[in-house]
């Protein structure tokens, strides 16, 4: 595994303790705020005390709801990180099988089953860098154009020695004459 592909497995699952934790305290927070803020309310019966039981309880909501909140977005981040690893993977897997990907290649080099390696290449299917090709015996392949596209080594021609291209005869061509006709 690349140290980069590391670094993003490290990130996604800092995002999703970060997202399990915000979920926990906003949860803790809702009910805290609801506990407390009825505690208050039947306590003390008073018009202040039921002022102060929803200062309380408005208190718990509105932090276990933004708790709530950043839950979900550190859970979307560490979807989009583990999108990111998938997709890396997956064209490591393509450069290894020559550009080109069944579902049965990525399932068995990802380890996964083979609806989850097709839920992962389809999702790439973009028609630009990636795109499916349907065999004549009806077998689909995933076509990573920017593998399969790569331009080749480069090659070096070094130029002919001048006496070979003046030894070639001249082609004949047609006079200006048969042209007009």
């Amino acid at each position: 595994m690349s140290r980069r592909s590391q670094s993003i497995h490290a990130k996604a699952r800092i995002a999703r303790g970060w997202s399990i934790g915000f979920y926990v305290a906003g949860v803790a927070a809702l009910g805290a705020g609801l506990l407390v803020g009825g505690i208050v309310a039947a306590a003390t019966g008073t018009g202040a005390g039921l002022v102060v039981a929803a200062v309380i309880a408005g208190g718990g909501v509105a932090t276990g709801g933004l708790s709530l909140w950043e839950s979900r977005r550190f859970s979307q981040r560490a979807k989009r990180l583990a999108s990111r690893i998938s997709e890396q993977r997956l064209f490591a897997l393509a450069e290894k099988h020559g550009g080109t990907l069944r579902v049965i290649d990525v399932s068995n080099g990802l380890s996964v089953m083979s609806s989850e390696a097709e839920a992962l290449l389809d999702g790439l299917v973009d028609e630009v860098r990636v795109s499916m090709r349907v065999t004549d015996e009806g077998e689909i392949h995933y076509v990573f154009r920017e593998i399969v596209d790569a331009p080749g080594p480069r090659v070096r021609v070094e130029v002919a020695e001048e006496e070979s291209v003046a030894e070639t005869e001249p082609v004949a061509t047609k006079s200006k004459k048969h042209l007009s006709d």
